[in-house]
């Protein structure tokens, strides 16, 4: 969850390929050893979630240790060398049934050998710049509810019409904050807690503390994380 006025730590330092990937979602689906988004452009998001050097920035963009682990005709399976995790793109668009996914996947990733960057997911393991990115995957108190709400945000992105990014913890706080600016016709922090904590889509045992009339806190368990909504003019 990114935006290009919030951009993901791991975006590239030309454009905005990772803010914009929610545009290409159909589905995310949770599977015992794996997570699956389904897409018509399977291909164009594994491109942009593989990992990249950038000498000139000192910057690794995409997900460092993401490696390709295989395709056929309609899925592209990714696998994170560092913890194991499994991530397939389901591509869904009825044309590339036509088409060969590796022509496909070949020229998508034809941009990462462009002058001032270097593939990193060509390696068998870790490169020297992805091995000082192991706080990333570090476990945290929140991870748990991160995911939970990495599997509503369809809903939030469709449902709702927002595009919520990720920012510091306040002064004082160790919890990161999900912001987001909305409409007066979209969604409040109110209503995103609702759908958090009371619809059918709810995250099971999560609750919502208000802290004021935009902003709050998520809890599950002892993580937390703060829901922050600004009316924009």
């Amino acid at each position: 969850m990114s935006t290009r006025k919030d951009p993901n730590p791991l975006e590239g330092p030309k454009g905005s390929k990772l803010s914009s990937m929610a545009g290409y979602f159909n589905q995310l689906g949770m599977r015992s050893d794996r997570l699956e988004i389904r897409t018509n452009t399977a291909c164009r998001i594994a491109s942009r979630l593989l990992p990249l050097h950038h000498p000139e920035h000192a910057t690794v963009s995409g997900i460092p240790g993401l490696r390709l682990l295989g395709m056929n005709g309609h899925r592209v399976r990714l696998v994170h060398l560092p913890t194991g995790g499994r991530l397939d793109l389901i591509d869904s668009s009825s044309s590339r049934r036509t088409k060969d996914m590796k022509t496909v996947f070949l020229r998508e990733t034809s941009w990462h050998d462009k002058p001032g960057t270097r593939r990193l997911w060509d390696t068998d393991g870790l490169s020297p710049q992805e091995g000082a990115c192991t706080e990333l995957w570090a476990p945290r108190p929140c991870s748990a509810l991160r995911s939970a709400l990495l599997m509503r945000a369809m809903p939030l992105w469709y449902k709702f019409d927002i595009q919520p990014a990720w920012r510091q913890p306040r002064p004082g706080e160790s919890f990161p904050t999900l912001f987001w600016e909305n409409d007066a016709d979209e969604a409040d922090t109110v209503k995103v807690a609702w759908l958090l904590t009371e619809s059918p889509v709810r995250i099971p045992g999560a609750l919502y503390e208000p802290d004021g009339p935009e902003t709050g806190r998520l809890r599950l368990g002892e993580a937390q994380v703060r829901l922050h909504s600004r009316l924009s003019v």
